[in-house]
């Protein structure tokens, strides 16, 4: 074996079980896995995987490379970590996750405010809806809406949230008479969100029991505008709600407790210079706006 980066492909391919999905997560084309994967297989003489219709199944030979892999990635994130933590200058690449909507509402104008008073920062957007690791050295810092955040990992409470229902103004002139009445049997569109429940929120169907899912989406930019657009009323965090000029609250209903936002790093590396600076400007960005998320 004389590349080891070649035993970085075999791992990748045996996490993912596919090519395609091995090629995303290492960043490169999926012909470029299936090449490095073949010819490392025709090196060493055997065959590391089984390629069934269901995905990719490690041979013993391959568990043997996977075995290998693991304690070669293990080694070179912790020496990646000891190296980062000696780090004490405010300068260097920080790289921030968080949910694309994070960025959109607050978390891009905390960065460009950081980055005017650091400028030898070297500052990176990874808007992604999956969770990256820290520990895998994925990310730097991650902003999460938790409310368990990883107990190996540490940060600070940024600030809490609740959410509430909300409706366009168009929406609200249409069905007005519905809307002024409790107990309405008549029909009344929500829009419904994938990950709180496809069905009626309780609270709308205890108040209008003619309430009905007129739409179900997955992802909250895309909830916001389909309850901007009048297809219904629906659940949303107030810091999204509030500030919108199209949408009002339902009236009667009060707000309900959300998910928190977190600031997490690495334990190894909270002492890093630019990584706690950075902890600590956020989370006192976020705690200046609270009363936004809270929806006070």
């Amino acid at each position: 074996m004389d590349n080891w980066d070649d035993l970085k492909f075999v791992l990748a391919v045996s996490k993912a079980g596919s090519l395609v999905k091995a090629a995303r997560g290492l960043r490169v084309t999926h012909s470029t896995v299936s090449r490095r994967l073949s010819a490392f297989e025709k090196r060493m003489g055997t065959r590391l995987f089984d390629r069934l219709p269901e995905g990719f199944t490690p041979t013993a030979a391959g568990e043997e490379a996977i075995t290998a892999a693991r304690r070669m990635e293990a080694e070179i994130l912790a020496l990646d970590t000891r190296i980062t933590a000696q780090d004490t200058e405010l300068e260097g690449v920080l790289r921030v996750t968080a949910a694309q909507l994070l960025f959109q509402v607050q978390l891009a104008d905390i960065m460009k405010q950081f980055a005017e008073r650091h400028p030898r920062i070297e500052l990176e957007m990874i808007a992604a809806n999956e969770v990256l690791s820290l520990h895998r050295r994925e990310a730097d810092i991650a902003v999460r809406v938790t409310n368990n955040p990883d107990a190996n990992l540490f940060g600070r409470l940024a600030t809490g949230q609740r959410r509430s229902f909300y409706m366009s103004r168009d929406f609200a002139r249409r069905f007005s008479g519905t809307l002024g009445v409790s107990h309405d049997p008549a029909p009344l569109a929500c829009v419904a969100f994938k990950w709180w429940g496809r069905g009626v929120p309780k609270d709308i169907r205890a108040r209008y029991p003619g309430a009905y899912v007129s739409l179900v989406t997955d992802d909250m930019i895309a909830h916001c505008a389909a309850v901007k657009a009048g297809m219904g009323i629906g659940r949303l965090p107030c810091f999204l709600g509030d500030p919108d000029p199209d949408l009002i609250r339902l009236p009667g209903l009060e707000p309900l407790p959300y998910f928190d936002i977190w600031i997490l790093t690495h334990p190894d590396l909270k002492n890093v210079s630019r990584i706690r600076t950075f902890l600590r400007f956020a989370a006192d960005a976020f705690k200046d706006k609270s009363a936004l998320y809270m929806g006070t």
